[in-house]
């Protein structure tokens, strides 16, 4: 009779042990998904929408004339990830994305609204963080992007060079209404 009521017992304590240890698991898993920023780590930078990509070397393209409304250029290849998650527009909410214009300060994209077209091409409109930065519309089509960043002041455009290069030009606005 004494090992019917111990079994009992000990059954319960060892569905009580395993509880336990189950807490604490799913405890530690969850820490363990918070990361580093909730103990005071910066959280890690959004990634680029686009890189600074070496211009193409003289021999192989003509330099194009300078207009000069342009300040200064440079080209740069887009991240193709972070593109066609842009371009679908049941895509939200959107994983951070940043870009760097010619400082080094990166700005946030607070994308508004996205319109996408059948035929592969996607309309996407927003604002740049910090908030009032500024304002962006960037045109994807294919490969190929086009678009126009409002920053205070100043203007920037993106234009396709053609196999998946592109170029980030700054204008004077001043400039740019004589010409």
């Amino acid at each position: 009779m004494l090992t019917s009521l111990s079994s009992p017992l000990s059954t319960s304590r060892v569905i009580q042990q395993r509880l336990i240890r189950s807490v604490r698991l799913l405890t530690a898993c969850a820490l363990l998904s918070l990361g580093a920023t909730s103990f005071g780590a910066e959280p890690s930078p959004a990634p680029l929408l686009w890189s600074t990509v070496p211009a193409v070397s003289p021999s192989e393209q003509p330099p194009p004339p300078k207009k000069p409304s342009i300040l200064r250029e440079r080209d740069i290849a887009f991240d193709e990830r972070l593109v066609s998650t842009l371009k679908d527009a049941a895509a939200r909410p959107l994983p951070p994305i940043a870009v760097e214009l010619f400082d080094t300060d990166r700005y946030e994209l607070d994308v508004l609204s996205t319109l996408a077209r059948n035929n592969d091409t996607s309309f996407v409109r927003g604002q740049l963080k910090p908030q009032d930065s500024g304002e962006f519309l960037i045109v994807l089509n294919g490969a190929a992007v086009t678009g126009t960043i409002h920053l205070g002041r100043r203007l920037f455009k993106i234009e396709p060079l053609g196999n998946g290069r592109h170029r980030l030009i700054e204008i004077d606005p001043e400039q740019e209404s004589k010409e």
